[in-house]
């Protein structure tokens, strides 16, 4: 029923009858069934109308004349999208749907309503509930009060977000595939690679052969022991779904040996560590010599041929002998003044 307001007082803002403000939408019809805010018994249109201009949140009523004892005969409803029973009988089909054109800012001046929900959200009428919120972009919560935070592609922009972060499991999320995933980020810094920020890819040992040169898990993209990756840089091996995910312009490489572990850093532009190394064709890098003899104390290659980067393969010569030298990420080198009889390298994914 109305509240705070008489039927009279409304129909002093409102006029009454008039095509405008109240248009039908669908005549002899039946009576609705979902999306009701309100079922009352009044004796008119006019103030089953009133009714809904007085609700913040109806749009339109069901309205039948006849009645009988206490059987409500007006609906308010929050919709204007229902779909009626167009083969029920005509003694159910006895309502006339109406939309309630009327202006609610006068009715909502006058009552003094509040918009309850914050940055700009919008009111919207709830069964269970006095109302819900329906958020702008960008805000959630019951109440909008929220800012969203986007899920990132890279720990480094986490970082860059909340400087406060520490080193542990996030989730990302690929800008593109929208898959989501979680990743071990290393927010502190790493000597040898600099700042904070780093994604964990992989971890390999180089004793064992799940990540030789063939394993199918340099040009899949399958996850391993994701767990042992989530729990940072330890020496248990994995591959994050980051392999595949997340795009860089530097990696940051470390080799354990004899108990100490060095890093070095190569600036490199790619969509992901996967789209540089999966069609298995040579991608040169710049890191140096004295960058990659670097990753282990006291180190030797020969001097020559220094051929380094992504997928390094051929077939080497050495007197009556022949061998293939592989590397996913690397360098070759050579006594001889060529890279036909390599017989040194140091790198990750060997064969």
């Amino acid at each position: 029923m109305l509240d705070d307001f008489t039927a009279a007082q409304l129909n002093t803002m409102i006029p009454m009858g008039q095509s405008e403000t109240f248009p039908i939408i669908h005549a002899h019809v039946t009576r609705l069934k979902t999306n009701i805010i309100l079922q009352l018994r009044e004796a008119t249109y006019e103030v089953c109308g009133l009714n809904c201009a007085e609700n913040r949140f109806c749009v339109a009523f069901n309205y039948k004349e006849k009645s009988e004892g206490n059987e409500w005969n007006c609906q308010l409803t929050n919709t204007t999208q229902h779909k009626f029973d167009n083969n029920a009988s005509e003694n159910k089909r006895v309502w006339t749907f109406i939309k309630d054109n009327v202006d609610r800012s006068q009715v909502a001046s006058c009552r003094g309503e509040v918009n309850e929900c914050r940055n700009g959200g919008t009111m919207i009428w709830d069964p269970e509930k006095p109302f819900n919120c329906l958020c702008k972009k960008g805000y959630e919560g019951e109440l909008c009060e929220k800012a969203n935070q986007k899920l990132l592609s890279s720990c480094k922009e986490l970082l860059q977000r909340n400087r406060a972060l520490s080193n542990g499991i996030y989730q990302l999320q690929n800008t593109d595939s929208v898959e989501q995933y979680q990743v071990y980020c290393h927010m502190t810094e790493l000597s040898g690679c600099g700042q904070g920020g780093w994604t964990l890819v992989m971890k390999v040992d180089g004793n064992k052969n799940e990540f030789n040169y063939s394993s199918p898990y340099w040009t899949n993209k399958e996850t391993y022991a994701v767990e042992d990756g989530l729990e940072g840089l330890n020496e248990k091996q994995t591959k994050l779904a980051s392999y595949w995910n997340t795009p860089f312009n530097k990696i940051c490489l470390g080799m354990k040996v004899n108990g100490a572990t060095k890093w070095i850093a190569l600036n490199y532009t790619t969509n992901s560590l996967h789209s540089v190394i999966e069609d298995g064709t040579f991608k040169g890098t710049t890191f140096g010599r004295k960058a990659w003899k670097s990753l282990i104390d006291d180190s030797y290659l020969q001097e020559n041929c220094n051929e380094e980067g992504f997928n390094i393969q051929g077939v080497y010569n050495y007197g009556t002998s022949q061998w293939n030298m592989k590397i996913r990420i690397g360098l070759v080198a050579n006594n001889q003044n060529n890279c036909g009889t390599c017989d040194s390298c140091i790198g990750f994914g060997t064969s």
